[in-house]
């Protein structure tokens, strides 16, 4: 019989088993994935208040928002009776748990107020140019307009009326750019 010299016995074994590792993948995981994903907050005002050392859900409730708008909800239209009967909550109940109005909150709402106009969609040459073709051979004919060949995304007569309408808009506008057709 053949003698190793090399013990594979049990205490080596339970050596190695019973030893705990730490690791710390996890902790520099986590702190590159920090490093890349960074919170980007692109309200200007909502960023200039905004404070590093607070956690998102203090921000807010500093700022005078909800960071949770199903939970604030919750919490003042659907209440509970003693006997299982959901009570309908009204406004003034919220305005009441909310407090009064912050100043970032009073000129976000006068932002809102001056409002920003209308958006315009801007149109491809292409879909200009489909558009002003159609309406040149076809005129008013939504329907000869949906079966003709040019018509390769096969819009209905209805959608094709309201796309050109919607052209039609955007060319009597005068704010078009670089980009959108001309004539």
């Amino acid at each position: 019989a053949v003698v190793s010299t090399q013990s594979t016995g049990g205490k080596q074994r339970n050596n190695r088993r019973g030893r705990i590792t730490k690791t710390t993948a996890g902790k520099s995981r986590k702190k590159e994935y920090q490093k890349k994903h960074k919170v980007i907050i692109k309200n200007e005002l909502i960023r200039k208040n905004w404070d590093k050392s607070k956690t998102l859900k203090e921000n807010f409730a500093a700022l005078g928002l909800v960071s949770d708008v199903n939970e604030a909800y919750r919490s003042t239209h659907h209440k509970r009776a003693k006997d299982d009967e959901v009570e309908e909550g009204d406004v003034a109940q919220y305005q009441a748990m909310v407090g009064e109005k912050t100043a970032v909150v009073k000129q976000m709402e006068s932002e809102c107020k001056s409002g920003a106009g209308p958006v315009i969609r801007h149109y491809s040459p292409n879909e200009c140019a489909l558009w002003e073709g159609l309406v040149k051979d076809h005129g008013d004919d939504y329907k000869a307009m949906a079966r003709d060949k040019r018509n390769s995304l096969q819009h209905t007569p209805k959608q094709i009326k309201r796309k050109i309408e919607g052209y039609l808009k955007f060319k009597s506008a005068e704010g078009r750019t670089k980009m959108g057709c001309v004539g």
